[in-house]
């Protein structure tokens, strides 16, 4: 799990924007050291072919012997210490002791008797003089100037905000692939209706705008197929009501027997798509009260109870409360009893149904030992008039309505069902309610 997170997250487009900002922010902050430090090299050179001449000088104002006090004097003037020793005296300008151990001096240039070194921070250089051993101490720049560490620290807090503002940049920038991620999955579950917010014009506001149109136009689609199928059925109900009139007068026999049947079909798919298209457009017709689902699943389990392979109430809780309307939630039940008794064989095992209560959901699992569904029919079985059985015969009844009455009436009292199938191994299907309104 821990390195399926880490997967996904090297994986986002946008810590890849980040990670490259990150790079070309480091990269920058070594061409600029670069840079800097070969300027000072450069800066330094002619300091370096001038350093003998100045240290004569600095020596020869010292005197012979070498003062202390004009050394003192100078330190003061421009903050250079002076170390001195030789044979006869040592004394030093700087309150700090030195350990030449500690330098790591190097030759200076062509000067055999001139050597540079640093230690914690502090330059030294060291004159081998007919007087004496000097060392020159520029030390303490850095630290008797907080002009020196304001500025360092505000070039730092000068990248970190520059990388910090680009950060939010870019995720203010990537919000709208979120908000269509969002999206996706909503139309996923059905919701035609959810619209991604569109508050800009760059390329994602127009990949968000052009999703909202194509959500709006497959939602106007859809409306228009359901109204097409309730128009129809209207229209089919004044000629079947002739057609039974006429039937009275057609003697008895196996012609009318069979008119009447087809006759008794098609009323039954008209009543069938009616049904779907009233709850699906007026919620307010389901009479959600409290009831008890598990005293509801047991009395629909024993109207199966005697027809094979057989229905068994297997956890049997002694009561599931949920918002519903008991007349609907039992005609969900029967239609998918119906469909699991229908594809069972004769050797399969008892139809389980079982339910319970968990986080404000009241729960219904239903599941079946029969021959299953096919993968590729599962995306497919929520349509109006889809059945599985492509011969559509007579002999395994049904008009391929069922389902997608029962979705409707789960999704009017706002839950959910899905199903889950094995081919030649059955089929579970999983309902979920809400315990409360």
């Amino acid at each position: 799990m821990r390195f399926q997170w880490f997967k996904k997250i090297f994986n986002s487009v946008f810590t890849k924007i980040v990670t490259i900002i990150l790079i070309a922010g480091i990269a920058i902050n070594i061409a600029l050291w670069g840079f800097f430090w070969s300027y000072r090299a450069m800066a330094g050179r002619p300091f370096h072919r001038n350093i003998h001449q100045y240290l004569n000088y600095v020596i020869d104002d010292l005197g012979t012997p070498p003062s202390y006090e004009r050394a003192s004097a100078l330190a003061h003037q421009v903050g250079l210490q002076i170390h001195f020793q030789n044979s006869d005296t040592s004394w030093s300008t700087s309150p700090n002791t030195i350990d030449r151990r500690r330098i790591h001096f190097r030759d200076w240039g062509d000067k055999p008797n001139i050597r540079g070194g640093m230690s914690h921070g502090r330059f030294f250089i060291e004159y081998r003089h007919d007087r004496g051993d000097f060392i020159f101490e520029l030390s303490g720049e850095y630290e008797k100037n907080p002009a020196l560490k304001w500025i360092h620290g505000l070039i730092v807090l000068s990248i970190s905000l520059i990388l910090l503002g680009a950060y939010v940049l870019i995720r203010r920038i990537m919000r709208p692939i979120k908000w269509l991620d969002t999206g996706v999955k909503e139309v996923g579950r059905g919701n035609l209706k959810h619209q991604v917010p569109v508050t800009k014009k760059d390329e994602l506001g127009q990949l968000s705008l052009a999703f909202n149109t194509m959500t709006q136009d497959l939602d106007e689609m859809l409306i228009a197929k359901e109204q097409l199928l309730r128009d129809v059925s209207h229209e089919l109900r004044s000629p079947l009501t002739r057609m039974k009139v006429a039937l009275e007068f057609v003697k008895e026999g196996k012609t009318r027997e069979l008119v009447q049947s087809d006759i008794q079909e098609m009323e039954e798919i008209i009543t069938h798509i009616l049904d779907t298209a009233r709850i699906h457009h007026d919620h307010s017709r389901i009479k959600r009260r409290e009831i008890d689902l598990a005293e509801v699943i047991r009395d629909v389990a024993a109207i199966y109870g005697q027809q094979q392979p057989g229905v068994i109430f297997s956890n049997k809780p002694s009561s599931v409360l949920c918002m519903a309307d008991p007349e609907q939630i039992t005609i969900v039940l029967k239609n998918i009893l119906d469909n699991a008794i229908k594809y069972s064989r004769e050797d399969s095992k008892a139809i389980q149904i079982s339910t319970y209560a968990k986080d404000g959901w009241a729960f219904i699992e239903i599941q079946d030992k029969g021959i299953g569904i096919e993968p590729e029919a599962l995306r497919y079985i929520w349509e109006p008039f889809y059945r599985a059985d492509k011969s559509r015969s007579r002999d395994t009844g049904g008009y391929g309505l069922g389902l997608s009455l029962c979705k409707t009436i789960i999704e009017a009292h706002d839950g959910t069902i899905d199903i889950r199938s094995i081919p030649g191994k059955g089929t579970t299907v999983s309902l979920a309610l809400p315990s409360q309104k």
